[in-house]
């Protein structure tokens, strides 16, 4: 296998850089002076969870006055947009590329490009894009609350308005013990901006928000701007369906239907993804957000170790007693090669090739670490360091920083336990100028089943077939 480690990025720019006129970027959570990278090595190791949760990010810092990412060349901040979908190209961030915000005072640059429809946002374009379908879906949600006694002052397309004067329009809006509910129906795309100023109105003046969809178009939950929202909620987003009505106002108590992406680890199919559905209540359409997306990252870790016990428990066990010893996957050789043909993940010689025992080393280790009390790590955490050193001074060091950085979002903790050389050592991986090689998604699948924590960052999409939920004919 060829080493591109050195190469320089503009040698291999045909790999994945397409549409990309940004190709470097200044990285403002880096140390001052340190924070030029290349477009590719930000983007092209992004999984499709890991693109939403940063494109959301980005748009965020932005908000609040805190861009994350400027362009190199005039200082502007810029967003993470991506290639419209097509059989040829890929949802996670080999396919994005940066973009400047539009601004009426921006500096002229030779990178910026025009801005579209979905750079400006939605706000001025609501209620073009609804339909005949929307509308009927939208009266049926509003006819399920009010056959609930829970719910009262059900409104539909009603102004709020918030204590600093602004406002919102939910479809619909009601009261729940008290506690006011706003419902949006999404069957058309939203751009993120737009997104999270609802969710900014919503948080500031204490309602709770309830995104839903109908899930009848199996390619509309695919779509990115549909990813941004269901992506980083854990793969959850509710639905409505002709059986979530008639159960609603059959049972005078509000139900909706919830897709879940669920992982399946079954043998000779490498892991994928399914839609589930169940009907559920208020005790989860009005959970924290907070609460439930850490309840789907849990339920997607929790499927993934059980099928992996079920399918290959016994070498898995041995695979991970191994890595905590920090010892080769030569030793536990024939364990790696059963479990990657069952799910046709990375073959032994190209897991040894690219330095894969040293990256299960330090997983095995971090997931002792977190689980230890602060007296405990203090006595753990001179090795921590060194299998991170090991890990990043490796010859393949730079294609492992992207799973360092992962580490470091699934368990915040990392960043402090990291000494002072390992943290230099990785900002200086992550401005190095060289094409950085998707090690992190080749052996993708193996990680997840033997780390399963990481598995929702690493492996999670939206299946490309999803549940027929259709409304039928009589409500049209």
């Amino acid at each position: 296998m060829t080493d591109l480690t050195n190469k320089p990025a503009a040698v291999l720019a045909f790999v994945s850089t397409g549409a990309r006129t940004v190709t470097t970027v200044l990285d403002t959570t880096l140390p001052a002076g340190q924070q030029q990278r290349t477009a590719q090595s930000v983007l092209d190791p992004l999984s499709v969870a890991s693109l939403a949760e940063l494109r959301g990010g980005t748009h965020a810092g932005h908000a609040a006055g805190t861009d994350r990412f400027r362009c190199a060349q005039c200082g502007g901040p810029v967003f993470l947009a991506q290639r419209p979908a097509d059989a040829e190209t890929t949802r996670d961030g080999r396919a994005a590329f940066f973009k400047h915000f539009s601004s009426t005072d921006a500096l002229d640059c030779p990178r910026r490009t025009a801005p579209n429809l979905r750079d400006v946002g939605a706000r001025p374009y609501d209620g073009l894009q609804e339909g005949l379908h929307h509308e009927t879906l939208k009266l049926a949600l509003a006819d399920c609350l009010s056959h609930d006694p829970r719910f009262t002052e059900v409104k539909v397309e009603r102004y709020l308005v918030g204590d600093d004067n602004t406002h919102c329009v939910p479809d619909v809006q009601a009261l729940c013990g008290g506690k006011a509910v706003a419902f949006d129906l999404q069957l058309a795309t939203l751009p993120i901006p737009e997104i999270q100023r609802r969710d900014r109105f919503y948080g500031a003046n204490g309602v709770h928000h309830v995104v839903l969809t109908d899930a009848v178009d199996l390619s509309r939950l695919t779509q990115q701007a549909f990813c941004d929202l269901h992506l980083n909620m854990a793969g959850r987003i509710f639905a409505i369906d002709e059986t979530s009505i008639a159960v609603s106002i059959r049972d005078k108590r509000f139900q909706l239907k919830e897709l879940t992406i669920v992982p399946q680890v079954v043998p000779d199919r490498p892991v994928y993804n399914i839609w589930k559905t169940a009907l559920v209540g208020t005790e989860v359409l009005l959970m924290a957000p907070d609460l439930r997306r850490s309840d789907g990252l849990a339920g997607y870790r929790a499927a993934i170790l059980a099928g992996a016990h079920a399918v290959f428990g016994a070498e898995r066990s041995a695979i991970r007693r191994n890595a905590a010893a920090g010892t080769s996957l030569t030793t536990v050789g024939l364990h790696w090669r059963q479990i990657s043909q069952t799910i046709h993940g990375s073959s032994l010689d190209s897991a040894l090739a690219d330095g894969v025992s040293t990256a299960l080393a330090l997983l095995a280790l971090v997931e002792i670490y977190i689980t230890l009390t602060p007296d405990q790590r203090v006595a753990v955490q001179k090795q921590l360091q060194s299998r991170l050193d090991a890990l990043l001074s490796h010859r393949h060091g730079l294609h492992w920083a992207p799973l360092v950085a992962e580490v470091i979002k699934v368990w915040p903790m990392m960043e402090t336990a990291m000494s002072a050389a390992n943290t230099a050592r990785l900002h200086r991986l992550q401005t190095h100028t060289g094409i950085v090689r998707p090690l992190l998604r080749w052996h993708a699948s193996m990680l997840a089943v033997l780390f399963p924590w990481l598995g929702c960052r690493l492996l999670v999409k939206a299946p490309k077939y999803a549940p027929s939920l259709r409304l039928s004919a009589g409500r049209a």
